[in-house]
């Protein structure tokens, strides 16, 4: 869900006949004095935007935005009245960062990803990610800085302090850097995490763990396990409870709340759910680890395998192929990434590409859009 937003209603509007050869629809709208209550956002600063001031003053944005921008598409005493409510609403124009943006005046936009570089360039789903970013810069002819992940946290300060122009932000944020991210001077969109105030593009992971759940109970498995991200305590505790939690900015939180709710809404036993949790930074060592698991499991039970990635799927793969007992009678992944065609492995495509390009255009180009959704989809195999 996107973060909410006040939106500041007019007490009146009244409508009055345009000057003859006003260009404007709304150009003949005289505009009344309005509310001027505000939230305070991003550490105080004014964070209106076009589409917040076209609302409280019954407006159309483009009007407004003429008013700050083309003034000649609007007659004087129009622009004036909109100019004036605008300040009463504590509104003083467009970001200037943001626009210089978008009229590319600046040279290069930040990405700060959740992995190290290593791990960036070479993992399927991150390669889709930055390629998509890659190819929305390069038609604005901007240049990308990577900020990755140095061992267990990202350093921030490196990324607050880049020289890049704008920030997109692809790693789980906590408690201590929100208050930073939300009076942050320079653009800033997040990818797959959620700060109140901040522009986002998200992946329902959710929707698309509770397909991948339904498809491995299709095939009556005794018991099923989980390969997935570590989760803290209190999370999982949330999302056992049988609670319908609220949405998370951490992936392996939506996963993990995805197949809970597919599982239970099928009446599949929670004490039959194995959990597994592989560290992201391993996916490859997930078989291991579910080898780990076998001595829990009945040697004649029907095992199904759904994994939060691909890559852990591929991994239980190639172990299960040599494990001695039968075979799983389902696993599915998550990601869809080319190898997982190749090998007739079922999963949850989520388009990275399309993910990227999204950030990018909503860092430059949607001024005031507050997210940018990426569907899932079951891709139905041999597993």
């Amino acid at each position: 869900m996107p973060p909410s937003r006040r939106v500041l209603h007019p007490t009146s509007v009244t409508a009055v006949t345009a000057p003859p050869g006003q260009s404007d629809a709304h150009a003949g709208t005289v505009v009344q004095p309005v509310s001027t209550g505000l939230t305070t956002v991003r550490g105080g600063r004014n964070r209106l935007t076009l589409l917040d001031v076209a609302q409280a003053l019954g407006v159309s944005r483009t009007t407004v935005s003429n008013a700050f921008n083309r003034p000649e598409k609007l007659s004087v005493a129009l622009r004036e009245e909109i100019l004036a409510r605008s300040q009463q609403l504590g509104y003083y124009g467009p970001d200037p960062t943001a626009r210089a943006l978008r009229r590319r005046e600046i040279a290069a936009v930040g990405v700060v990803f959740h992995h190290d570089l290593s791990f960036a360039l070479t993992d399927p789903t991150a390669q889709a990610f930055l390629g998509g970013v890659a190819a929305e810069l390069d038609r604005r002819q901007l240049a990308l800085h990577v900020i990755p992940k140095m061992g267990r946290r990202v350093i921030w300060a490196a990324a607050f302090q880049s020289t890049a122009d704008g920030l997109i932000v692809h790693a789980e944020i906590g408690p201590s850097v929100v208050r930073e991210l939300q009076t942050m001077s320079k653009p800033t969109v997040l990818v797959d995490a959620q700060v109140e105030g901040v522009p986002s593009v998200l992946t329902d992971d959710r929707q698309g763990a509770e397909m991948a759940m339904r498809h491995a109970l299709q095939s009556r498995p005794d018991r099923v396990v989980i390969l997935g991200f570590e989760v803290s305590a209190r999370r999982r505790s949330q999302a056992t409870a049988g609670s319908d939690p609220p949405r998370s900015g951490y992936v392996g939180d939506e996963r993990m709340v995805g197949y809970l709710r597919a599982a239970e809404a099928a009446g599949f036993p929670a004490d039959r759910l194995h959990w597994v949790e592989v560290d992201d930074h391993f996916p490859d060592a997930a078989g291991d680890r579910l080898l780990a698991l076998l001595p829990r499991l009945p040697i004649d039970a029907r095992v199904a395998v759904v994994a939060m990635t691909d890559r852990m799927a591929l991994s239980a793969l190639e172990v299960t192929a040599r494990w001695g007992r039968p075979s799983p009678v389902a696993v599915v992944g998550f990601d869809d990434i080319p190898a997982a065609a190749v090998a007739g492995l079922t999963s949850v495509r989520q388009d990275s590409r399309t993910k990227g390009e999204r950030a990018v255009r909503l860092l430059l180009d949607d001024a005031g859009a507050t997210s940018a959704p990426v569907p899932t989809e079951l891709i139905v195999r041999k597993t």
